[in-house]
């Protein structure tokens, strides 16, 4: 009878271990689900920035009355984000040739991500997307 009693205990002492390292792994999995969740919210908000730039310079050429100047067209850039370090965005504005209509304007927005989960990267991810469009006033 004694001997039941000591392999019970020595099982319920196995399930604590394999618990805790279940538990362990489980947690780790879920900052990575959500560190990705971050990115993705991160680079959706570049990817949709870029594009409302670039349309807002596309509709601000020099026909327009108010031709946007690259400070314009980051401003309105920097407008669309929330939640995340505006100071590591950069924005760069291009027209080729010129800011006249039919010419082109691209808008590039970067952002220096940092993980807090140094296995994602110890130095940062940079997420950057670039939007064009045709210059129409």
């Amino acid at each position: 009878m004694r001997a039941c009693k000591v392999g019970s205990s020595s099982r319920r002492g196995s399930t604590l271990v394999e618990s805790a390292i279940v538990a362990a792994g489980f947690i780790v999995f879920m900052a990575g689900v959500m560190e990705f969740g971050r990115i993705g919210f991160a680079y959706n908000q570049v990817s949709f920035a870029a594009e409302r730039a670039a349309r807002f310079a596309s509709v601000r050429g020099s026909g327009s009355g108010h031709a946007a100047t690259a400070t314009d067209v980051q401003n309105n850039a920097l407008g669309y984000f929330s939640g995340i370090d505006r100071s590591q965005i950069t924005v760069t504005t291009t027209w080729t040739p010129d800011n006249k209509p039919g010419s082109k304007v691209q808008v590039r927005v970067a952002y220096a991500f940092v993980s807090v989960m140094p296995v994602i990267s110890k130095t940062g991810l940079a997420l950057h997307c670039t939007a064009r469009d045709i210059i129409t006033q």
